[in-house]
């Protein structure tokens, strides 16, 4: 199974930045294309201090686009964080690990809107069709009893 994995320097603001952007563009290719594909952050070189606003940055995007507050690491330290049993545990539950764009998320809300709609219309027509129905025998038997 597929899983994308962002790998970003935890000092380096440019380094989020770009891991950033690229989460965006396959969230939004997945919506585009409904190929969406499961993806855990990881940030790397932790034992180095983080660039101020690091966690507050990492956290915010993560939580907007629904998916696992990135996964601290160094190798340096030989922390790695159950890495190796996150990225399988993602693969396993990929509905839990898809990124969803803001956009995204509007378009489903619209999509179940008018489904929910189509639904009632097409109760209605149908609940119509058979009063209409039941009426015409009910009219039908009234005449020829007379």
């Amino acid at each position: 199974c597929d899983i994308a994995i962002f790998v970003y320097d935890s000092s380096d603001e440019l380094s989020w930045k770009k891991t950033a952007e690229l989460l965006v563009e396959v969230a939004g290719h997945g919506e585009d294309t409904g190929y969406e594909v499961p993806s855990l952050i990881v940030a790397a070189k932790d034992d180095l201090d983080p660039y101020p606003m690091a966690i507050h940055d990492s956290t915010r995007v993560s939580q907007d686009m629904g998916i696992e507050a990135p996964v601290p690491i160094s190798a340096k330290l030989g922390d790695f964080n159950n890495i190796f049993k996150r990225i399988v545990s993602s693969a396993e539950r990929p509905h839990l690990s898809i990124p969803e764009t803001e956009a995204g998320r509007s378009r489903k809300q619209y999509n179940r809107l008018v489904n929910r709609s189509l639904m009632f219309v097409s109760v209605g027509a149908a609940a119509a069709i058979v009063g209409l129905a039941a009426y015409r025998v009910y009219t039908a038997r009234r005449n020829s009893s007379n």
